[in-house]
């Protein structure tokens, strides 16, 4: 116990210095030019995210919305050191959009790099520039009509698991959304099954789920953006465990992919509006990942790398779309 008492006070102690340390000239004239605007009470540290470790987790969205209604239109918030200004009028966010100097990724993307690396959702410049183009023709509409099939096979079994709240006074329904949209989404982006909606579930389905809740975890505890403190927290290992489990899953799906579209005899080139090909006498749909693998923009492929990049941040992206709901 003492030393775990010891870990855990020099832990604070290069926290306290990391942030206390005075700042260079450039940060400390931000600082200034920041906190011009209002926004939520400031406490050493932990900057306005201190109330975020004592609300519970399904109160987060709630405390977010009254401090927009609060502080409207235009409010600064302090995550850390990190500084946050929170535009909430489209005439204020088109400024910032339409502006070709400022495009780098925010400080809280690097968080996402160890799962995501650099795809589209967090990489800038010409690979970002050259992704979305050979992605683009993916999201064609005669490409997700192929997918209706699917989007009712899955439905049909979210219908049959709630049959079982038939009669009930209340229930929560978010867990059997999301777990069907992760069925719907896993197989039109990988082409595999991951059976979420199953009693056996699936360890990838878990690491999903899991490794959203750390990153959500650790954006709202400044000690935890530190690599070297994140790496030695319970977070940090369940973190490594996760990753894991979901670059394994990708890249074993990728070869597989891989292989069965070397059986082809004749491919036709991309892109294409058919609904299925034949692999091995088989008729199958184009899954997104299957379309990347046959993508090219002037003769350039993706690598296995960047394959599993942009396979990863499209399922980040819809776990992320049905955490707001």
């Amino acid at each position: 116990m003492e030393a775990v008492t010891l870990l855990l006070g020099a832990a604070l102690f290069i926290i306290a210095v990391l942030f206390l340390l005075p700042a260079d000239k450039r940060k400390a004239k931000i600082a200034r030019l920041v906190n011009k605007l209002h926004g939520p009470t400031q406490y050493p540290i932990f900057g306005t995210a201190l109330p975020f470790l004592f609300i519970k987790r399904n109160e987060t969205f709630k405390y977010i919305t009254e401090n927009h209604n609060t502080f409207r239109p235009i409010f600064r918030s302090w995550n850390g050191s990190v500084p946050n200004i929170h535009l909430l009028r489209p005439e204020d966010v088109e400024v910032i959009l339409k502006s070709s100097d400022h495009l780098e990724k925010g400080h809280f993307y690097r968080l996402l790099h160890p799962w995501l690396g650099t795809g589209l959702l967090t990489s800038t410049g010409q690979k970002w520039h050259t992704h979305r183009k050979m992605i683009t023709p993916t999201f064609h509409f005669s490409i997700l009509d192929s997918f209706v099939e699917v989007f009712s096979d899955k439905s049909e079994i979210l219908v049959s698991k709630l049959q079982k709240e038939v009669g009930s006074q209340g229930f929560n329904i978010y867990p059997y959304i999301t777990k069907c949209a992760l069925d719907i989404i896993c197989e039109t982006a990988m082409g595999t099954s991951t059976h979420a909606q199953d009693e056996r579930g699936s360890d990838y389905v878990k690491a999903v789920y899991d490794l959203s809740e750390i990153i959500v975890n650790r954006i709202f505890r400044p000690w935890l953006h530190y690599d070297f403190i994140f790496r030695l927290s319970a977070l940090g290992k369940r973190s490594d465990q996760c990753l894991g489990v979901l670059h394994g899953f990708t890249n074993k799906v990728i070869q597989e992919r891989k292989a069965l579209l070397s059986n082809v005899s004749s491919k036709p080139s991309f892109p294409q509006t058919e609904e299925d090909i034949s692999i091995s006498g088989r008729k199958r749909r184009k899954a997104f990942l299957d379309l990347l693998l046959e993508a090219s923009n002037d003769g350039i492929r993706l690598t296995d790398e960047e394959l599993r990049e942009e396979v990863d941040t499209f399922m980040f992206e819809v776990q992320k779309s049905l955490r707001n709901m």
